[in-house]
């Protein structure tokens, strides 16, 4: 395995208008891989898209926290890189903290609730009758009264006080209080679903990515055994197609670059014997040394015992093929063929029947092993999410938003506020550095002066007992003429010294 190297290789997407039999394939899904690992991943001059917005999205989340790294602190404030003469506290001013934490709050209090609308027609039926016979009612209310009276028997399905007196009110009472039990059973199965994923806590996470990365991202999936589950996906690690759009819409592949325990391969492909795992992690540690990434990690098991997949969905078609034939009876039969089905014109007008085609959007998803040709799942997905019934279109499992966006180039709170967090840090410093080099102000004492100065006991006295007599005093001795009758020039001892800080 010494020889193994990692190549980021030039590759395009493959063909869509391609046989569903041949998107199905293990070679199709690794082109398709292989093209977004080099959308992502190859090398412009030292780095590369995928760890150059690693590295920004890392350097907002230090800020965030206030952690970021005080290099360009002491480069603003060394000279000539020396910082031998500074003696001052580098530890950052949490400015940018108290603000996220300010929002993310206010964005985690404003709670909702789902409410299910049934729009089948068997829900709409019932929904109409309900509300005829509340009309009916309405405008009965007088006659059910009288009735009510005298025979004692009960014909309102609700109190007559609470029957609506228009139709204004009337619709608003069908909004705010019709609920069948279809709509009841699936309002309790979103909120058993929230609760089950653990919602409240992904949410929060999401708002204090929106504020300070600029981009949240979730992700549902469907396991066997567990039905629907809601997963946090980290923004540093997820990787889509190119798109202008704040809600990601128009996005034809999503995925996310997981680094995993090689133990957990197994799980995703059981197939994979001692010796494949083996070939995995030497591929695995040539990535690592590739791009340098090991450095972002302090533990050594990272290096020797993990390996980095890229979980995708890819967005295409799917031809749905059928037969139809009128038997002599009249009666119609359809019969499902694959998309190569295709018989010429003269064979159908002959045996009477014809084709019916149908191309709706669908979604593959994958997982590969980095900078290797190592498949481990490509499959059609499964219980594909397709807004308000329509089979044409298909949702993809992650679900991202970047309000800010403008040009693709993602915009956040924090980034915003880097710049302020910058000139308060340096202002910060500055003025402990203006501070350490403050001069107190002080007093200055003319020790031939006091030579000449005699309190009454013999002796004259000395600094010491000048210093405690203007400090407790605000007063001092002094003497315009020496002993001798000469002008005495330190006749005031002691004079007060104002430093300029």
């Amino acid at each position: 395995m010494k020889n193994i190297n990692i190549n980021i290789s030039d590759t395009s997407f493959p063909s869509q208008f391609v046989s569903d039999s041949e998107k199905a394939t293990d070679e199709y899904g690794l082109m398709i891989g292989q093209a977004i690992q080099y959308e992502w991943f190859r090398k412009d001059s030292s780095s590369c898209r995928y760890y150059s917005r690693w590295r920004d999205f890392n350097r907002l989340r230090l800020y965030a926290r206030g952690e970021q790294p005080i290099a360009k602190y002491k480069n603003e404030l060394a000279v000539d890189g020396d910082l031998s003469y500074l003696n001052l506290d580098w530890s950052i001013v949490p400015i940018i903290p108290k603000f996220v934490d300010l929002v993310v709050n206010g964005m985690s209090d404003r709670l909702f609730k789902v409410n299910a609308y049934a729009q089948d027609a068997i829900s709409q039926a019932k929904r109409s009758k309900y509300q005829d016979m509340i009309e009916a009612q309405m405008v009965s209310k007088e006659l059910l009264t009288v009735i009510q009276e005298g025979t004692g028997a009960n014909p309102f399905t609700m109190s007559p006080q609470d029957l609506p007196n228009s139709d204004e009110e009337l619709s608003l009472y069908m909004q705010l209080n019709y609920k069948p039990a279809i709509e009841i059973a699936e309002e309790e199965g979103i909120d058993t679903l929230f609760s089950m994923s653990h919602y409240d806590d992904i949410r929060r996470r999401l708002d204090y990515d929106l504020t300070v990365l600029g981009l949240a991202c979730a992700k549902h999936e469907f396991l066997p055994g567990a039905g629907v589950e809601i997963k946090y996906v980290d923004p540093a690690n997820l990787i889509h197609s190119y798109t202008e759009d704040p809600q990601y819409k128009d996005c034809f592949y999503w995925g996310e670059i997981k680094t995993v325990a090689i133990t957990e391969l197994m799980k995703i492909d059981q197939s994979l014997t001692k010796e494949d795992l083996e070939e995995i992690s030497q591929y695995s540690q040539m990535w690592y040394d590739y791009f340098n990434v090991a450095q972002y990690y302090e533990n050594d098991i990272f290096y020797r015992d993990t390996c980095t997949l890229m979980y995708f969905n890819y967005k295409t078609t799917k031809k749905y093929v059928y037969k139809k034939k009128v038997n002599e009876n009249g009666a119609t039969r359809i019969i499902e063929k694959d998309d190569s089905f295709n018989p010429p014109e003269e064979m159908m007008e002959e045996n009477n029947f014809t084709k019916i085609t149908k191309t709706i959007d669908v979604w593959y998803e994958g997982i590969m092993v980095m900078g290797t040709n190592i498949m481990l799942k490509w499959e059609l997905m499964e219980n594909m999410v397709r807004p308000k019934s329509a089979s044409q279109s298909a949702l993809p499992s992650y679900v991202a938003t970047s309000p800010r966006m403008y040009k693709g180039a993602i915009e956040s709170l924090t980034k915003r506020m880097i710049p302020f967090a910058d000139l308060i840090q340096l202002t910060h410093l500055k003025l402990q550095q203006v501070i350490s080099r403050t001069v107190p102000d002080g007093v200055y004492i003319d020790a031939d002066g006091l030579n000449e100065v005699d309190l009454g006991t013999g002796n004259a006295y000395n600094p010491e007992d000048a210093l405690r007599l203007y400090f407790q005093t605000g007063s001092v001795v002094g003497r315009s003429y020496t002993q001798e009758g000469d002008y005495n020039q330190g006749k005031i001892p002691i004079q007060q010294l104002t430093s300029n800080s």
